[in-house]
């Protein structure tokens, strides 16, 4: 994997490592609330400090793959990751098979395996 496919991935990481953060923080919020989360935009620019608002079941479906991750539209990076579904106002990517969808696996919080 080339160095800018591996930047991307790990600031990637670093955002839903947040967001996981952030939702442990709201979660019972969420339940009594409107059922959503907001979470910050996962793509690989550090630089970027968008917000997105993600239905709670949403939030839960995309987490339970590592190599899916939510950002803002045009936020995406072809060169390492395909968008998988369009929803207002977030699209969902997948990272691409081989070292990104590696990196993404090795860093999820989620994982036993971290």
């Amino acid at each position: 994997m080339d160095e800018r496919k591996r930047r991307i991935g790990q600031n990637e990481a670093l955002f839903r490592t947040v967001n996981e953060e952030v939702e442990n923080l709201n979660r019972g919020l969420a339940g009594i609330s409107d059922g959503t989360l907001h979470i910050v935009c996962e793509c690989g620019e550090l630089i970027c400090n968008e917000r997105l608002i993600v239905p709670l079941d949403d939030y839960e479906r995309v987490r339970a793959d590592a190599a899916l991750f939510f950002v803002i539209p045009g936020h995406e990076k072809p060169s390492a990751e395909d968008v998988v579904e369009t929803a207002t106002p977030y699209y969902i990517v997948r990272k691409h098979p081989g070292g990104p969808e590696e990196l993404a696996e090795a860093t999820d919080p989620r994982s036993t395996s971290t």
